[in-house]
C-alpha cells in the first residue's frame, strides 16, 4: 500500500485583480476576495515579462540598467484582471494576474509555496511509497507520481525490476544522465577482497549519506537488488530531516553547532584523495533543513577552534543517538527485482551485517544529481513553460 501524498498546490485558487493602490515605492494589488499583495516598482520593472529574449527566455535587461527610483507614470487594470504599467522612461509592461499571483513574495505566500517534506519514521514500513517498473518505464504520468514520492518522502521503491544490471540505470536515465564519481557511473555493492570502501565488505554499515567528502554529493541514489541469498544484510533508511528537526526540538544548541560547523570528510585509496568540509545539517536562507552530510566512517580529524572541540563532539553524539533510535529506522529486506531510490541529501542509508558464506548479495547502484531530478519533475508538470 502506498501512502497518500499531499501534493504541492498553488497558494490559493487563482483570482483576478479587482483593484490596485499606487504608493511611492510599490503597487498594492487587491485580489478578488480581498487579499492584498505588494509589488515593488524595481521588482516589477526587473521582472517585466517583455524583458525576456523571445527564443532563449533569458533576461536581456541588466541590473545596472534599473533605476532604483523609477516610478510608474500610470497603472491600468486590464479587462482580463491584470495590470498595464507605463513607466516614466516611456516603457510599458504588461503583467497577467496569474503571472503576478504565482510570484507573490510576501511572507505568507513564500511559506506556503515552499515544498514541505513528509517526515517519517519506522512506522512508514506499513505504507511504503512504491511503483511498478513496467509503469514508470513507459508512462510519464506514472513516472511523475513516483518522482513526487521520492521528492516528498526522500525515498521510494520500484518493484518487479528486470533481472538486468542495466535496468536500474535505465530508470535513472528516464530522469536524466548519470552522475559519474570515482566509483564509476554504475557500481556493484558486493563483498569483495581488498575493498576500498566499507560498503564492499560484509560488516554492518551504519546509516550515512554517500560521498560527503565531495563538494557536491550525489543527489538521488538507486540501488537495484539483483541477487540476495545471504543471511542478514537487511537495508536501513533513516529520514535525516526528521532526525534533524528532532534534534532542533530536543537540543537546540547541538542543532545550531551542527548547522554552523564544517566537519571534514575524506575518501582516499591508492588512486584518489577527495576531501571536503561542510556542516552535517545544511539550512536554507530561512532556517529550514535542506540537506544532511553525515558519514562517520569518512570523517577526517576534526579541525575547529580549541574551545569548540568538545561541544562539536557532544553535538555529533546527540545527532547520532537520534539517528539510531529504532523509531527512526526503516529496515527493509530487498528482494531480487526490488530497487530502492532515495535522496542522498536527506535519507541516510545503511545495512545490517551479512554472512557472505551463506549466499550472495548483489546490489547495482548509480546516481542522478538533484538538479536534474527536480528539473525532470518541473518539466513533467509543465513548469518549464511558465516564464
Amino acid at each position: 500500500m502506498t501512502p497518500e501524498i499531499e501534493e504541492f498546490q498553488p497558494i490559493e485558487e487563482f483570482r483576478p485583480i479587482e483593484a490596485f493602490r499606487l504608493e511611492p515605492d510599490c503597487i498594492w494589488v487587491q485580489w478578488a476576495g480581498g487579499a492584498e499583495s505588494r509589488f515593488h516598482h524595481i521588482w516589477l520593472r526587473d521582472n517585466c515579462p517583455q524583458g525576456l529574449h523571445p527564443v532563449t527566455w533569458e533576461r536581456i535587461q541588466d541590473v545596472m540598467d534599473l533605476d532604483p527610483d523609477l516610478c510608474p507614470a500610470s497603472v491600468k487594470l486590464t479587462d482580463a484582471g491584470g495590470l498595464t504599467v507605463s513607466w516614466t522612461d516611456v516603457y510599458t509592461s504588461h503583467y497577467g494576474a496569474d503571472w503576478l499571483h504565482r510570484r507573490r513574495y510576501d511572507a505568507t505566500a513564500r511559506a506556503e509555496r515552499r515544498l514541505r517534506p513528509s517526515l517519517w519514521g519506522a512506522a512508514i514500513a506499513d505504507t511504503l511509497p512504491e511503483a511498478q517498473f513496467a509503469e514508470i518505464a513507459t508512462d510519464d504520468a506514472a513516472l511523475l507520481a513516483w518522482l513526487r514520492q521520492v521528492r516528498n518522502f526522500g525515498f521510494a521503491l520500484v518493484r518487479q525490476m528486470p533481472d538486468d544490471e542495466r535496468a536500474g540505470e535505465q530508470v535513472a536515465e528516464r530522469i536524466s544522465f548519470l552522475r559519474q564519481t570515482n566509483f564509476g557511473t554504475g557500481f556493484d555493492v558486493i563483498s569483495k577482497p581488498n575493498p576500498n570502501n566499507i560498503a564492499y565488505t560484509a560488516i554492518e554499515l551504519k546509516a550515512h549519506t554517500d560521498l560527503p567528502n565531495r563538494e557536491m554529493p550525489p543527489g538521488i541514489q538507486f540501488l537495484h537488488c539483483l541477487d540476495f541469498q545471504a543471511t542478514g544484510g537487511d537495508s536501513l533508511l533513516v529520514d535525516g530531516f526528521h532526525a534533524a528537526e528532532t534534534l532542533r526540538a530536543e537540543d537546540a544548541d547541538a542543532f545550531a553547532i551542527l548547522a554552523s560547523t564544517a566537519i571534514p570528510f575524506r575518501f582516499h585509496d591508492r588512486e584518489w584523495d577527495i576531501r571536503w568540509s561542510g556542516p552535517p545539517i545544511e539550512l536554507d536562507a530561512d532556517g529550514h533543513v535542506r540537506g544532511i552530510r553525515y558519514h562517520m566512517a569518512l570523517t577526517a580529524p576534526l579541525d575547529v577552534p580549541a574551545d569548540r572541540v568538545v561541544p562539536v563532539y557532544r553535538a555529533l553524539r546527540a545527532f547520532t543517538q537520534i539517528l539510531r533510535r529504532p523509531a527512526m529506522e526503516l529496515r527493509i529486506r530487498l528482494r531480487p527485482g526490488d530497487m530502492l531510490a532515495f535522496d542522498n541529501r536527506r535519507s541516510l542509508h545503511g545495512r545490517a551485517a551479512f554472512d557472505p558464506n551463506s549466499g550472495s548479495r548483489r546490489l547495482h547502484g548509480c546516481y542522478v544529481d538533484i538538479d536534474e531530478f527536480m528539473s525532470r519533475i518541473r518539466v513533467l508538470e509543465g513548469e518549464n513553460l511558465l516564464h
